[in-house]
């Protein structure tokens, strides 16, 4: 039977404090007039995010290495799916 050892506090405590830091900083960029840069900034604060909970929660970082091209291949779909629909909506 495997056991598994529970995780430490101190790297999820660490993550939360940096995801509830990433959420102010989206909030608070759009209260700012930035116009274009807004979109930008608020892409950019997401995918901190996902890496953030990709390499922590997902514990990517010490996972074999065909779980972490896998789990590279569907972050670059969802990019590939996000231009996509980006483009869809620009042209209109």
């Amino acid at each position: 039977m495997n056991v598994r050892r529970p995780e430490p506090l101190r790297p999820l405590a660490i993550t939360y404090a940096a995801l509830l830091a990433l959420l102010a900083l989206s909030a608070g960029s759009a209260l700012l007039p930035l116009g274009v840069f807004n979109a930008a900034i608020n892409m950019g604060v997401s995918v901190a995010k996902a890496l953030l909970v990709m390499s922590v929660f997902m514990r990517l970082t010490t996972s074999p290495a065909v779980v972490r091209l896998f789990a590279a291949a569907g972050f670059a779909w969802l990019c590939v799916l996000v231009s996509i629909a980006a483009g869809d909506y620009l042209t209109r």
